[in-house]
């Protein structure tokens, strides 16, 4: 009798243990980066205690960490440029950490979102940190960022910070500073660093959606994208082609998953965007 309660204990620990990983909560807790994951345990036990009971997951995630490609490929090349931001916020009696991911377009400029940096009301910034390199946990380089925004427009939601010290590797610089239209149905790329996890690439179901009616400063897309990946560029993978920027998932299922700030809309409303890609405004 003992042992059979004990093996019904097992399995029924098995099972939860398994419909908990399908959940949010599950993919909070894989993905979290490795000084915080033992923390990161007990928080989402303590929600499950609650009696808050996770959410299944609305979509798959279909991302790659780029630790699984060859160094010499492509697309490790490309990825180099995009790193995590990391913005730590205060109050007079809290304190925060926030992730993003951003996009070195310059020596010693990157693109981001402007949420990103938002503060709310008796909030500061006391340091926002890029990761570059952040491919595995062995790797990372850390560069410091000057809070103030060179460029930001909030209904676009994009900023563009500067580096306090330039990249030290042309390699760090995105390559191909392109922007142009997206094409309804056209397969994307999305390097981001979802939920401060280690640097991943969406490729597969990720294209542009043929959602209309969204208006000219909105783009939606099919990439499976978490928190974190705020200040993803959307790449066009026929040409590498900067296509959109990454800047919200939409939270029930849909045919789409994220939106994104048009490439075009962006480069009119940036001159700094306009004078490193040395592209008209038309």
């Amino acid at each position: 009798m003992i042992s059979a309660r004990f093996a019904l204990s097992i399995a029924g620990a098995l099972t939860l243990g398994a419909w908990l990983a399908r959940t949010e909560m599950g993919a909070h807790v894989r993905s979290a980066p490795p000084h915080e994951t033992l923390h990161t345990v007990f928080s989402s036990v303590a929600t499950l205690l609650e009696g808050r009971m996770p959410k299944s997951d609305a979509h798959q995630d279909y991302s790659e960490r780029l630790a699984e490609f060859r160094p010499d490929e492509p697309l490790r090349r490309l990825a180099a440029s995009i790193g995590m931001l990391v913005i730590e916020t205060s109050t007079a009696t809290q304190r925060w950490t926030y992730r993003c991911t951003a996009a070195v377009i310059a020596q010693q400029q990157v693109i981001t979102n402007h949420h990103c940096i938002e503060t709310a009301p008796g909030e500061k910034i006391d340091r926002i940190t890029l990761w570059l390199d952040y491919i595995d946990e062995n790797n990372v380089t850390l560069i410091d960022v000057d809070p103030a925004a060179v460029e930001q427009d909030k209904s676009l939601d994009y900023a563009i910070l500067t580096l306090k010290q330039a990249v030290n590797s042309n390699a760090h610089v995105l390559p191909k500073l392109v922007f142009r239209a997206a094409l309804p149905g056209e397969r994307l790329l999305l390097v981001h660093h979802s939920r401060g996890d280690v640097k991943a690439v969406t490729r597969f179901r990720c294209r542009v959606a043929t959602e209309s009616n969204l208006g000219p400063d909105k783009l939606a897309h099919s990439c499976s994208a978490k928190s974190g990946s705020s200040g993803s560029l959307l790449l066009a993978e026929r040409d590498h082609a900067i296509v959109g920027l990454h800047r919200s998932s939409v939270k029930e299922p849909k045919p789409y998953v994220g939106y994104a700030t048009p490439a075009l809309t962006l480069l009119a409303k940036s001159p700094a965007l306009q004078r490193l890609s040395r592209q008209n405004v038309r």
